[in-house]
Order: C-alpha cells, then sequence, then structure tokens
C-alpha cells in the first residue's frame, strides 16, 4: 500500500486550510496511485484535528516544542538548537545503521511518519511567507525543515498548490530558496508565485494550477435570521491582522464606517462569518467582528455568527450572501465558488494574485489603503456590475476547480516516474 504524509498542516479552526486539506484528499483519492493510499497528516493542531479530520493525525514538530516551552520565540529557538540537531542524529542513524536513535516517543513518530512515506506532500496553502526579519525566521525554519527531513530520509517531496513570498529580508528568502531545491516538484496557485520561483532558476518543476479549497462541496448551514425582510446580504469575513494595535483598530473603524454605510444606505443585511476560531492561537475572526459590531452606531443590521461551522457549511452560507466582502482569502474562494460576487480585501499577495487570475482583479482593495469612500465606491461599482460578475464567475469557476483536481494528476505523474526510475536504478527521489 502507498503511504502518503502530508506536512505543514496548519489546523483544521481555520477552515480555509480545512477545506485545503479535504479538497487535497478528494483530488488525491481520484488518482488510481493513491486511491487506497494510507495517508497521514502531520499538524500544528493534532488533538483538535484528530477529531475533525477524516485521516490520522500526528503533530507537527512545532507544536513538539511549544510543549517544552511556550513564549515566543523559544519554540522556534527550541527547534533551532535542539529538536533539529536531534532529528539530524536520528537520519544519521538510520541511513548509517538503519538504527532507530532514541528520542523522546513524539519526536520519533513523527521521524517514523518520514521514514515511512513513500512520498511526502507539503499541503497547500501560503505559510511561505514573512512579516518580520526576526520572528520569520524561526517560523521559516519549522516550515521548511519538513522538506528538508524528506530530503534526508529519502522521500520524494512535493509541494501542493502553494503561495509563496514575500519575505522580510534577503536570508530568508535565500533560506527558502535553498529548501526548495530540495524537492521534487512545486505547484503554485497564482502567477505571482510562479513568476517568483521562475526567477529564482531553481531547477525543479513549477507547475500552475488552482487552489483545492474549490473542490469542496457546498453544505446546508444552519439558519440564519435575517434582521430585514427583503434586505440585501452581505457577507463578511475579518480578521486580526496588523501588528501594531493602531493599525489594527483602523482597519476595524474602516469596516466599521463601511458596514454603518451598507445597513443605512444600502438597506443591507450584514453577517459576520466566522472563518478562522483558533482561540488558542489568537486566531479568532468573531473577536474582531464583535470589535467592529461595537463601533457601529446601527448594530441591529448586523449580526456576528458564533458557530463553529464547517467549511462546507461555510462555503453554503457564502452561497447565501447577496455580495461578499472577505479578508480571509477562502471565504472569497467560497463565496465565488458559489456564484457570489466578492469584493477582496488583499493583506497578501495571494488574494491579489487569486483574483487577478480569476479576472477580478477591479475588485480588490488593499487593506494597507483601506478607506471608507474607496470601499463604498468599489461596492457601488460591483452592484453595478454584478450581473457581469456573475456570468464571468460562471465560466471561470468551472475551469479554477478542473485545475484544482490536475494537482493530483500532476503529482500521480511525477510520483510513477519517480518510482520507476527509483526500481530500475535509473535516478528518482534520493535513495533511503
Amino acid at each position: 500500500m502507498t503511504r502518503l504524509l502530508i506536512t505543514n498542516f496548519y489546523s483544521a479552526r481555520n477552515r480555509g486550510d480545512a477545506a485545503i486539506v479535504l479538497g487535497m484528499l478528494r483530488d488525491l483519492r481520484a488518482r488510481p496511485t493513491f486511491r487506497d493510499a494510507e495517508i497521514v497528516i502531520s499538524s500544528s493542531d493534532p488533538g483538535f484535528d484528530g477529531e475533525h479530520l477524516p485521516v490520522p493525525v500526528i503533530p507537527s514538530l512545532r507544536p513538539l516544542c511549544a510543549r517544552v516551552v511556550r513564549a515566543p520565540p523559544l519554540p522556534e529557538l527550541f527547534l533551532a538548537l535542539v529538536v533539529l540537531p536531534a532529528c539530524l542524529a536520528w537520519v544519521l542513524a538510520h541511513r548509517v545503521a538503519r538504527a532507530d536513535l532514541w528520542l523522546p516517543a513524539e519526536l520519533r513518530r513523527v521521524l517514523r511518519a518520514y521514514r515511512d512515506a513513500d512520498l511526502i506532500v507539503a499541503a497547500g496553502g501560503g505559510y511561505l511567507y514573512t512579516t518580520s526579519s526576526f520572528k520569520g525566521n524561526g517560523v521559516l525554519l519549522a516550515t521548511v525543515l519538513s522538506f528538508l527531513l524528506g530530503r534526508l530520509v529519502g522521500r520524494p517531496v512535493v509541494l501542493y498548490s502553494q503561495s509563496i513570498g514575500p519575505f522580510s529580508s534577503r536570508p530568508q528568502a535565500w533560506l527558502v530558496r535553498r529548501a526548495l531545491r530540495c524537492v521534487q516538484l512545486i505547484q503554485v496557485r497564482e502567477c505571482r508565485s510562479l513568476a517568483l520561483l521562475e526567477g529564482w532558476g531553481l531547477g525543479v518543476p513549477i507547475v500552475l494550477t488552482t487552489d483545492a479549497a474549490f473542490l469542496i462541496e457546498a453544505e446546508t448551514p444552519p439558519d440564519v435570521e435575517p434582521r430585514a425582510v427583503g434586505a440585501v446580504r452581505v457577507g463578511f469575513t475579518v480578521r486580526h491582522w496588523f501588528r501594531r494595535e493602531s493599525d489594527q483598530l483602523r482597519y476595524e473603524g474602516v469596516l466599521a464606517a463601511f458596514v454603518d454605510w451598507l445597513i443605512t444606505e444600502e438597506k443591507a443585511d450584514v453577517v459576520f462569518v466566522p472563518q478562522v476560531t483558533h482561540t488558542l492561537a489568537d486566531d479568532d475572526d468573531r473577536a474582531v467582528a464583535r470589535r467592529i459590531v461595537g463601533r457601529l452606531r446601527h448594530p441591529g443590521g448586523a449580526q456576528v455568527l458564533e458557530a463553529e461551522l464547517r467549511p462546507g457549511e461555510i462555503k453554503g452560507l457564502c452561497g447565501q450572501m447577496t455580495y461578499f466582502v472577505g479578508t480571509r482569502m477562502h471565504s472569497s474562494i467560497f463565496a465565488l465558488s458559489m456564484g457570489v460576487p466578492v469584493l477582496a480585501i488583499a493583506c497578501q499577495p495571494k488574494t491579489s494574485g487569486l483574483m487577478e487570475q480569476l479576472g477580478l482583479g477591479e475588485w480588490m482593495v488593499p487593506i494597507d489603503s483601506l478607506r471608507p469612500h474607496s470601499l463604498q465606491d468599489a461596492y457601488r461599482r460591483l452592484v453595478a456590475r454584478g450581473p457581469d460578475v456573475r456570468r464571468r464567475l460562471a465560466s471561470t469557476i468551472p475551469e479554477a476547480t478542473r485545475s484544482a483536481m490536475r494537482n493530483g494528476q500532476v503529482i500521480e505523474e511525477h510520483y510513477l516516474r519517480w518510482s520507476a526510475g527509483s526500481d530500475s536504478g535509473r535516478g528518482g527521489p534520493p535513495p533511503g
């Protein structure tokens, strides 16, 4: 039986990440080579994900470090100074003497998963970037370590549908560039990442595909009572993004003014949708939404959904909206794939890359330049062009879905070539 290890998964508490991995499982299971494969996911939130994902879950290295030292940046330092040397010693013992060097049980469990996998697939997403020249170093090291471990134990490593960059320093970009030379295949989900990697000259196959979240099915969401009969329903996702409190407060204030305008001038019923609810990591969209509603002059026209919804339910809920304003990229994907016109607030290049790839770049507003009047103008234009946008979505979303299914096809083709080369002694991935 073929064994796959999916690495670099954050948490199913982020329904965007959950949608990616569920889409990956659907895509990979559709390929004959992987239909009956034993698939394991390495996660930063193994307790929660083990209860909410349909395959076995093991911890990634970073949460193992956080169990020992919790306060940032100590987990990253512990990873670099203690865990990384231990991993290298274990790999060396395995390669030289096929020995299973004694290490703490959970760490050995993770390393054995790398050793026993036939293929290592880094989960799709947008985690290869930084916003800090200091903290970003440890986070990047923890991220790319999975690529290096795969190479060291002689297993092929592929990156599934990524957005890559930007980086806060040249050394960080250098680290990622070096790590990517250790993998056998890179798939990117938008043209900006493709251009970056092609400019790096990695010597690794790079394929343009689409985000796996396009592949999940919509589910019937819980009933959300409208605040006004016949009102236009406008869905929102918001997030804590800015490091400086003053910048975050400005973002929330701009959105509060915009929501008040929607309620009073556009007669809108506003619904804040919770895509991420990771309270333990201080990453809970509901907290931001509550603060915004608390600043409204007309709070009766908006509601914050508090329920923990599945990705398919969020997609179904987004499909019930007339328009959608998304700071979270995957909420925009959910709405767009349901034919709902979206005004995307881009806090990272991945969002602008997605909208441009779908031919919807004019409906993207950079988060750093948000102003109430700019949002109002963009919304008015979106409403005026709504029928055109919906027609465009009717033609582009099916193609995006087909492109998402190409991820598994390309991975299967490369894997079969690697396997044939390895079996015949004519190349393939590095020997184990």
